[in-house]
């Protein structure tokens, strides 16, 4: 399985510079195909509880280096959720440290957009992300 999708087309920046939400919509759906299918990912102690559609993450660390696989139904997950993963792919425990990937999220504005579901779904995501990190970091 990879770990490592090609993320290098997302940019928060470009996301906060769309005009209209229908733009910010339009790129997280090509966003999200830019996450490749999964399938050895889908087993039960990878999915995320709280989450509309399932979701499943799986992380591993390389060289010190955290890496997070990610697969869904749907391309609207997947997009919102590359907006995290290329925030903490490749990172090491330092560089994530202090990171605020909720407060990332508000700065975009999205939260106004998505329904409560995905909201949540999201929020379900990244308490996942913030798991995976706290253990990795246990001795």
């Amino acid at each position: 399985m990879t770990y490592h999708d090609d993320l290098s087309a997302i940019s928060l920046a470009e996301l906060q510079a769309a005009h209209s939400w229908q733009q910010q919509y339009k790129l997280i759906i090509h966003w999200g195909k830019l996450i490749s299918p999964k399938p050895t990912l889908r087993v039960a102690d990878k999915v995320i509880r709280g989450c509309e559609v399932p979701v499943w993450l799986g992380h591993i660390v390389e060289q010190e280096r955290h890496y997070f696989a990610l697969d869904a139904d749907s391309s609207v997950i997947k997009g919102l959720a590359s907006l995290l993963l290329v925030q903490v792919n490749g990172k090491t425990s330092s560089e994530l440290s202090g990171l605020d990937l909720q407060g990332e999220l508000r700065g975009l504005g999205l939260e106004k957009h998505l329904t409560p579901s995905r909201n949540n779904g999201l929020n379900a995501i990244i308490a996942r992300i913030y798991q995976h990190l706290n253990d990795s970091d246990l001795p």
